[in-house]
């Protein structure tokens, strides 16, 4: 294959070249990192800089090198776009000064010897772990430490890739958090060259590559014919099979219901039906000799796919398999890893398999790095780095060998040892010039207890170190038998040598003439006849131990890598992420047979392509669940061009069998009801343990913190600091008030877990942040916080889970990933809590909006400021983040609950937003809040009276500005009186509102007017008033005869069209700006100087989801309830959005509103052809209405135009 590569040339150089900056570059003259080192700033920063080479990834292949070579270029990509991420922050990347810089060898290889003082920025990631310098590493080199990337631009700055291949670490700095300070890199060009030696210079940490090399290298190997090549699951894997080629037909016969006698009867029990068929038959497709067999099975979340994988796994070891497990993630290898440790000591301890299937630990090996896992000190014994310690330090000059021959020594001749030690006690005594005879000395008992405890310490380790770490394979046929019995002897003899009863003299005696019990006085006790009885056998069985471990060829401890090779060679289940299973390329080790990919949806594709290459790998089993976290993948390109998708997404795709799990044992029946039924079309079952009483948790007062909930919480979602994430601190003081409310009512009677997940590590950051440690100290009340991925394979009783997003138009952007909502969702045992805005979910059209219907439907969805802790917490929240604008709501925390049910006018909303104190936004939010409990001053004159109409407005002083309102009355259950916020303004605006607002008053009838103005006090406050809805408030007054002459429409319009023009006046006027994206209000409503339109339009919730709804609608409702109003914005937005679509409106610059994209697909082809104008039909059975409405869309369209 072979693709165009940007050259990393100077503008000089080109020129100089008369090149175009391209070059034709094929894989076998340049290598992954010769690539990435050829790209230059602007290079990694062109996100288009593939897109015309990167190809839709297929889902069958024709040959080899289309599947190989599909993968190349949006792996080069993606590459570019992780190092354009860190770019963006190099700010804050890991960086230190160079101290010493000098040429490594081999020389004129451009390798150098690297020194830095030491690494500033190390934590300056937040939540996750501190750098730490290592093989792979990317760094930039330069003569000063950049603040953005544009300063390596700048002329005369000096700068180089560099690429760190081995560092220097010392051999007992087993420090985690401790990264190297002295290191190789391989760099793109001569730093000892004048140019570079006299000049300060630093090394800036970018990114791994570790993981991309490989997979680069992976993709390659096929062409490299000498290099042990293995296709056979690749080629399995190329296109659809029937189901005749998923089976043999030479051995199906043969093997066809022997799978439960190779499977060990003990674990049967253990597993339920779908679990024993989906590894019964991998069994039986291993055990072919013919063909290659690839399984899949299918393992929704809660359905014990981590269990049905370790017995498998078990399995295959007891069968001697040698077998590699795969993951994504090192998190995911080490809870399958410590399942299949789990089920290996079990047996040693209960033999409830055969003998021959019983194995020792030294048969597994996890060889990724154990520094990077947080393990446990079980597992940590069949990690790699652990093994290789612990069996240096058993070949050593101080291990088994001296430990065997002290011990045998001691046993052998304590006595003589013991003359020789009082001895010297007595020449140091002398030459203190004390009183010989009055020195006092150990009596051989002592000396004896001393001598075997501190012999047997090192002794005990060792022959542990020997019993776990080396297969019994390895040894001789009773080695392992005689290491138990020498445990049990050890402890029998110190037993007996620690007894009460046991007498100094006859120990000494019996140490000095025989081991043999048989011989010894009659007059010795039983104790002391025991103790030379267990001597001389545990003597007898050191010897023969002794013998047969010098006659094996171990390792030299002189040499590490020997000790690596030999842990290698003698395992039978290795694991591995599948990135960390390149090493095994690297090792000479035996044919592996099999390979089981845990979590394989997850992965990849071309990352599997690792280990399926690996000698000896015959079949292969891919574990997981499309439906859960796929891989991740930054580069837009690379993305839409299937780069992200695993191979058992594309088997699955292609139709491949898959073994379903389908009994869950996690989740109540309420949490997995939404999920089953959305992702799984109802195919999992509840066990009977989750469908029992006894599984339902009363953590909270029910229903709203029953099993599953939806906890709508009003709130803001922005970027953070660094501008690459985002949050909502409303809804992270609601997951504090939460937690805070949980460990009040948690009586420490049973052990509570809280996992709190957001997709955004921003949000993650911001909560940990808060939470702190508070909770730590407390025994049995656990609570974490991580995004998705930290999360994988993780399960707690209560799950909280913080959406972020809360806007207008609906943006959600990421969240929208099913897979990923999928995997929140499924991680709750007893409780799951939703919080999140219920009406930017609602209108994303992803699968938020599904699960909010589904929460209202099933009486789940409540508005977390219901609870009075978490309303008081929202809006302490609000004024400390200066979110005041976010409470003008009718629903809000605020007024919700207010005697007086409060509408704000959308130029109020616009005069408050421009407030810049906070102090002001909060004495008119507490004004405001008084007056709708009821509060009128007394003292003072607040009306305003209007000249052509009776309505009185009312203005309340807040400091230097006025807040105008009027009482109205609305129509719901009952007529009920509201207040009305119209505006804040200086008072020498207030006369230019109030001729404003005349002008609509005056078409009020005074009926109308009358109830508006009508006041009912109880006590000094005054309050609604309410009526029947028995007899018509009407709002609008006919018009007369004469008056429809002088009106402006002339003969055209009689009183009856006046008064429908009118309604219709009033309520587009009233009407405010339905939900754009920002680019196109700004387009929209703006005169060519700038300066904004004033279209305060208002509509309901109801009104607006209508008026946004795509498809064809039947609007149901009386007189006077908004119809016409709904219509004439229907066809109003029709009209905009097919401007937008036919102009190409370009928003770049902002969010792209889902209905501009809908309307754009929509008016491509009209008829065929397309369309060069949208025409739009009114129909209504009055002339005079439909004049009206044609009329109003006509000034909004030349108010628009203007």
């Amino acid at each position: 294959m072979s693709f165009l590569l940007p050259t990393r040339c100077s503008e000089e150089n080109m020129a100089a070249k008369g090149s175009t900056g391209e070059r034709v570059v094929t894989e076998q003259n340049l290598g992954f990192i010769d690539v990435v080192f050829s790209w230059s700033i602007d290079d990694i920063f062109n996100d288009n800089l593939y897109k015309d080479q990167v190809e839709k990834i297929p889902d069958s292949f024709e040959s080899m090198e289309q599947y190989f070579g599909s993968y190349l270029l949006p792996l080069l990509d993606e590459t570019r776009a992780e190092m354009c991420s860190s770019m963006e922050l190099i700010d804050r990347a890991p960086y230190a000064e160079v101290t010493n810089l000098n040429e490594g060898k081999p020389h004129g290889k451009l390798l150098f010897n690297v020194n830095v003082d030491f690494w500033r920025n190390r934590f300056s990631d937040r939540g996750k772990e501190p750098y730490k310098t290592l093989p792979g590493d990317i760094l930039i080199i330069s003569d000063c430490k950049p603040e953005t990337a544009s300063d390596l631009r700048r002329v005369g700055r000096t700068w180089s890739f560099a690429l760190i291949t081995n560092t220097q670490r010392g051999e007992d700095d087993d420090d985690d958090n401790s990264s190297s300070t002295s290191f190789k890199v391989k760099a793109l060009e001569d730093f000892t060259s004048k140019y570079w030696m006299h000049k300060s210079l630093f090394v800036v940490y970018l990114i791994n590559v570790n993981s991309n090399r490989r997979i680069w290298n992976a993709l390659h190997k096929h062409k490299h014919k000498h290099k042990q090549e293995n296709l056979k699951i690749i080629k399995e894997v190329l296109h659809a099979r029937s189901s005749v080629e998923e089976s043999c037909s030479l051995c199906s016969r043969e093997i066809d219901g022997a799978g439960n006698q190779i499977f060990p009867a003990s674990l049967l029990s253990q597993l339920n039906e779908p679990q024993k068929n989906a590894v019964l038959a991998c069994l039986n497709k291993i055990q072919c000799k013919h063909k290659s067999h690839v399984e899949l099975i299918w393992g929704p979340p809660g359905t014990g796919k981590t269990k049905t994988v370790s017995v498998l796994l078990f399995t295959l070891l007891g069968m001697k398999y040698r077998t590699l497990s795969c993951s994504p993630t090192n998190i995911a290898i080490i809870e399958v890893a410590s399942r299949v440790l789990k089920l290996v000591k079990e047996a040693k301890r209960t033999f409830s398999v055969a003998d021959d299937q019983v194995c020792s630990l030294g048969n597994i090996l996890v060889f990724d790095s154990k520094e990077r896992h947080k393990v446990d000190y079980e597992i940590q014994e069949i990690f790699l780095d652990y093994r290789v310690k612990s069996l240096t330090e058993c070949f050593g000059p101080l291990g088994w060998y001296h430990c065997f021959t002290s011990m045998i020594t001691f046993l052998e001749d304590c006595v003589s040892q013991f003359h020789i030690f009082l001895e010297n006690e007595s020449i140091k005594a002398r030459e203190k010039r004390s009183d010989c005879k009055k020195a006092t000395h150990k009596s051989f008992l002592e000396y004896a207890r001393e001598r075997f405890t501190s012999t047997a310490l090192p002794l005990r380790r060792c022959v542990s170190i020997l019993y776990t770490h080396i297969p019994e394979v390895y040894f001789q046929e009773h080695t392992f038998q005689d290491f138990e019995t020498l445990f049990g002897l050890l402890d029998s003899f110190e037993t007996s040598l620690f007894h009460d009863y046991v007498v100094s003299k006859d120990v000494e005696e019996l140490f000095s003439h025989s081991k043999d019990d048989k011989l010894l006085p009659q007059n010795f006790s039983h104790a002391s006849r025991l103790l030379c009885s267990v001597g001389g056998r545990c003597l007898s069985v050191m010897k023969a131990l002794r013998d047969s471990l010098s006659e094996l060829k171990l390792p030299s401890v002189t040499n590490k890598d020997s000790i690596i090779e030999f842990c290698f060679q003698n395992a039978l289940l290795f694991f591995s992420t599948a990135s960390g299973s390149y090493k095994l390329f690297k090792v000479e080790i035996k044919p592996l047979n099999v390979l089981v990919i845990d979590e394989a949806a997850q992965l990849k594709e071309c990352e599997s392509a690792i280990p399926l290459q690996l000698p000896g790998i015959a079949h292969s089993v891919l574990v997981g669940d499309e439906w859960q976290l796929p891989a991740v993948v930054q580069c837009n390109v690379s993305n839409e061009a299937g780069f992200g998708r695993s191979l058992f997404q594309r088997l699955s795709t292609l139709g491949y069998s898959k073994h379903l799990l389908n009994i869950q044992y996690r989740m109540h029946p309420s949490i997995c009801r939404f999920p089953n039924a959305r992702f799984y079309d109802s195919q999992i079952l509840d066990a009977a343990v989750v469908k029992h009483k006894s599984y339902e948790r009363h953590y909270l007062p029910w229903p709203m913190f029953g099993p599953y909930s939806f906890l709508n919480v009003p709130g803001r979602d922005e970027v953070d600091d660094v501008g690459h994430s985002r949050r909502n601190m409303v809804e992270v003081a609601v997951v504090l008030g939460l937690v805070r409310i949980l460990f009040k009512a948690w009586d420490g009677s049973r052990d509570l877990s809280v996992g709190i997940i957001s997709p955004y590590a921003a949000q993650v950051v911001a909560i940990q942040e808060k939470l702190s440690r508070k909770y730590n100290k407390f025994d049995g009340f656990a609570v974490k916080v991580k995004s998705d991925d930290g999360f994988q394979g993780g399960e707690e009783d209560i799950m909280i889970i913080s959406t972020v997003r809360s806007n207008t138009s609906g943006a959600i952007g990421f969240l929208s990933n099913s897979q990923r909502t999928n995997f929140a969702l499924t991680r709750a045992r007893h409780s799951l809590w939703i919080l999140g805005d219920g009406r930017t979910l609602s209108k994303s059209g992803s699968v938020w909006e599904e699960l909010v219907h589904d929460a209202k439907a099933r009486h789940c969805f409540f508005n977390a400021d219901e609870n009075k802790e978490l309303a008081v917490a929202i809006l302490d929240v609000m004024k400390e983040f200066d979110q005041l604008d976010d409470l003008l709501n009718q629903d809000s925390v605020l007024f919700k609950n207010a005697r007086w049910k409060v509408l704000f006018s959308d130029d109020f909303r616009k005069s408050f937003g421009k407030l810049k104190s906070v102090q002001t936004k909060k004495l008119v939010l507490n004004l405001l809040l008084k007056l709708s409990t009821g509060w009128r001053p007394k003292k003072r004159n607040v009306n305003l009276f209007c000249e052509s109409s009776s309505m009185v407005l009312k203005q309340f002083k807040v400091e230097s500005l006025y807040i105008v309102c009027s009482v109205d009355v609305v129509k719901e259950l009952r007529y009920t009186q509201v207040l009305k916020v119209w505006d804040l303004l200086p008072l020498e605006d207030i006369g230019t509102l109030v001729k404003r607002l005349d002008s609509f008053f005056k078409m009020y009838t005074d009926d109308f007017v009358g109830h508006c103005n009508e006041k009912y006090l109880e006590g000094d406050l005054e309050v609604p008033k309410i009526w029947t809805t028995s007899y018509d408030i009407v709002r609008f007054k006919t018009l007369s005869h004469d008056e429809s002459n002088n009106s402006s429409t002339g003969n055209v319009l009689d009183g009856r069209c006046y008064l429908e023009n009118s309604k219709v006046s009033e309520s587009l006027l009233l009407m405010k700006f339905y939900s754009l994206s920002s680019g196109v209000v700004n387009h929209l409503l703006s005169y060519p100087a700038g300066r904004e339109l004033e279209l305060p339009f208002e509509v309901t919730d109801q009104e607006l989801e209508i008026i946004l709804f795509q498809r064809s609608s039947f609007i149901l409702g009386r007189s006077g309830t908004g119809k016409t109003t709904v219509l004439t914005m229907k066809m109003f937005k029709k009209e905009q959005l097919f401007q937008l679509a036919t102009e190409g409106f370009d928003e770049a610059n902002t969010n792209t509103s889902n209905e501009v994209f809908r309307a754009n697909r929509t008016m491509d082809v009209v008829g065929g052809t397309e369309a060069n104008e949208l025409r739009q039909l009114f129909v209504t059975v009055s002339p005079k209405l439909c004049y009206a409405v044609k009329h109003h869309i006509l000034q909004l369209k030349r108010c628009v135009e203007y």
